[in-house]
């Protein structure tokens, strides 16, 4: 198969886009097949609701509409850890990346659990390099012994979905370092506990991913390295982003002054946001919120109308983020292309944040000083969740779904087929989609089914009440209707005032598997951080 030449096309290719990447050239390049439902489609906003262009953007994305369909519109990116891009260009944006030893002599011994099915576990490090460091690993290569890791988040990228998991691990957390090789004094130093950022500093890589793994019984299968450097340039690239903060923050060490409410901040004051120690009520917590809070709004900017439909915009921040990524030396380009077909769905709301629980954030060790310590059960029923690829628990929802006349079909029991019928280009694949993030059984493919309706319509067969009434809890304002044709399958007509499709509660609000203990409170990237603690 041959490109389309697009004889409108732009003048000039991005800057730093090679000649033979050019999108306008007859290079042959592999994409995913456009129907008519998706043609026209553009990303959802943060709010979920359709996506308007207005008239002067329209007039540019005619002139250049079918390079983005060929190349920009392929895309789907993971913040700090993964970009997947159209075949054609992922050798070039792989070539920017540092690939590093991580998985060698030190990973030899016994290892955490396999991620089951397709799901992956991904160790994503946000790393504050210091001077002098001199720590010179196996081969000659140097460690990063003598930076601190002070973002470390285990990514789990769910094997059933195009969900992915962030779990933030508090920095002091008191863990136990396996025994290991210092990098510097080459002494063996035995197994002890100490702060989760010290295995980092001691041992690189390596030493915090045996860490991790000795800790949460989950095997790490890649490791993504940012430096904080890097993250501010990607801020820039993308002329900022917006956060939110409830009090004022004002700290002389991380320089930070800023008054309470909305603020849109480039990259310099991005780095006071998120580094940030001192005068924090929660210290460690309030930090990892805000890491939280920027790393969702860089999502919600990334994957924007006006970043995906700028080549120009695009391709300067894919070359900065791949050029600031270290890498395993095992995640090859084939491993960066599969992830990026897995992510070609990737919306804001399928970054889910947790936080990984404590007990005491505050507790006196002699020795090591204040440090912050987990809460063993919490934490085991998280890790468990995760090794089995099974979504968070959701908060118990609001209102007629959680009433005394609680629905008795689960979700995964209920087969669902959509349609489009408000004549909104994607809407009816994004219900699809979303129906399938919240556990009900999608099947086939969506297609349009007239134009022009406003509310969306649920169609049932006469056995499939109950099965009917979990549907309509999951789509807030649709409304029910009964086919004594219709058999098991239920059919869901999607008109224009559709917004999202819900997480639902089967049974009594407050029934739990006995013995077992809550999982954190999950937020998603898509969320107002001024709505939240």
């Amino acid at each position: 198969m041959t490109t389309p030449r697009d004889q409108d096309g732009p003048p000039g290719r991005p800057p730093g886009l090679p000649p033979h990447l050019d999108p306008r050239g007859a290079r042959r390049v592999d994409v995913p097949r456009v129907t008519r439902e998706s043609a026209g489609s553009v990303p959802p906003a943060a709010g979920g609701g359709p996506q308007h262009v207005d008239p002067v953007h329209r007039s540019r994305g005619q002139r250049v509409g079918r390079v983005l369909s060929w190349v920009a519109l392929s895309m789907s990116i993971i913040v700090l850890g993964i970009a997947g891009v159209g075949y054609a260009l992922l050798q070039h944006y792989d070539s920017n990346i540092q690939r590093i030893p991580v998985f060698g002599d030190a990973m030899r011994g016994t290892r955490g659990v396999a991620a089951p099915r397709n799901a992956q576990n991904i160790l994503l490090v946000g790393s504050d390099s210091r001077a002098g460091a001199n720590g010179i690993g196996t081969g000659g290569h140097t460690l990063t012994s003598g930076q601190r890791s002070d973002t470390v988040i285990l990514a789990h990228l769910y094997g059933s979905s195009d969900n992915v998991q962030l779990v933030s691990f508090p920095r002091d957390s008191y863990v136990e370092i396996p025994a290991h090789v210092d990098s510097g004094t080459k002494a063996l130093v035995p197994a002890r506990k100490s702060k989760l950022n010290r295995s980092f500093f001691e041992g690189g890589p390596p030493l915090l991913i045996a860490t991790i793994e000795n800790l949460t019984n989950i095997k790490i299968d890649h490791y993504v390295q940012v430096d904080f450097s890097g993250f501010k340039s990607m801020v820039d690239k993308l002329g900022g982003v917006d956060v939110c903060l409830k009090t004022a923050a004002v700290e002389a060490h991380s320089r930070i002054n800023l008054a309470a409410g909305r603020h849109h901040i480039d990259g310099n004051v991005a780095l006071s946001f998120v580094r940030q120690r001192y005068g924090l009520a929660r210290g460690d917590l309030d930090r990892i919120g805000r890491q939280q809070q920027l790393l969702g709004s860089l999502v919600h900017k990334v994957l924007s109308a006006g970043t995906l439909l700028d080549p120009f915009k695009l391709n300067g921040f894919l070359n900065i983020a791949t050029s600031s990524l270290k890498v395993d030396e095992k995640l090859s380009a084939g491993d960066l292309r599969d992830l990026a077909l897995r992510l070609r769905n990737f919306q804001s709301k399928s970054v889910l944040f947790a936080t990984l629980p404590i007990a005491n954030l505050g507790l006196n060790v002699p020795g090591e000083g204040s440090v912050v310590e987990l809460d063993p059960a919490k934490d085991a029923v998280l890790f468990a969740a995760l090794r089995a690829d099974q979504a968070p628990n959701k908060p118990a929802p609001k209102g007629p779904r959680a009433s005394a006349n609680p629905l008795t079909v689960p979700a995964s029991a209920i087969r669902v087929q959509v349609f489009n019928g408000s004549g909104v280009a994607g809407l009816g694949r994004r219900a699809f989609a979303d129906l399938a993030s919240v556990g009900f059984a999608t099947v086939g493919t969506p297609s349009n089914r007239g134009t022009g309706a406003g509310q969306t319509v649920i169609t049932y067969g006469s056995s499939r009440a109950d099965s009917a009434k979990t549907l309509a809890a999951a789509l807030p304002g649709s409304v029910l209707r009964v086919d004594p044709m219709l058999s098991g399958t239920l059919e869901v007509v999607v008109g224009s005032g559709y917004t999202t499709a819900q997480p639902v509660v089967v049974g009594p609000a407050t029934s739990a598997t006995p013995g077992t203990t809550p999982t954190p409170v999950v937020r998603t990237a898509s969320e107002d951080p001024c709505s939240g603690a």
